[in-house]
């Protein structure tokens, strides 16, 4: 029997053989092209959210509903609340892409370092996208029952 070349990831008592190793690298591009999808996506919002804001104000303002609401401010407050929710989904997904990105110099460059900076990218990002999973159980819940 032929023992696998030990690489330098040894350091961590942690042996990647080459199944191992692929694996780590395909989920690396897919974290990698979901995060950018997700990011061109958040880009094509802001620029729609922004544009065509004016435009859902006027329909709004024209059920007379919203101006009694929010008076002058609900074209900025539409913006606003635009930006923030865009703000927050590309914060979300940097650690998807921080993880691609740590993940593949670590598979490229025996980097152990970057391994544990991958990995911990990824442990953020599943915390936080539970949190907002539970958030909006819960309000599904809550909703459910009025």
């Amino acid at each position: 029997m032929e023992n696998p070349a030990p690489d330098h990831l040894s350091e961590m008592d942690l042996q990647l053989d080459g199944e191992v190793r692929q694996q780590l690298y395909t989920a690396a591009k897919w974290a990698r092209f979901i995060s950018v999808i997700v990011f061109i996506g958040c880009a094509i919002m802001l620029i729609f959210g922004v544009a065509g804001g004016a435009a859902i104000i006027n329909a709004f303002q024209r059920l007379g509903t919203f101006s009694d609401l929010f008076g002058g401010f609900g074209g900025t407050l539409f913006v606003v609340i635009i930006v923030l929710v865009v703000a927050v989904v590309v914060f979300v997904y940097y650690f998807l892409f921080h993880f691609a990105a740590k993940i593949k110099n670590a598979l490229l460059g025996e980097s152990t370092a970057d391994l544990n900076a991958g990995l911990k990218s990824l442990r953020i990002f599943f915390i936080i996208t539970t949190v907002f999973a539970m958030l909006s159980l819960l309000n599904t819940i809550v909703n459910m029952f009025k």
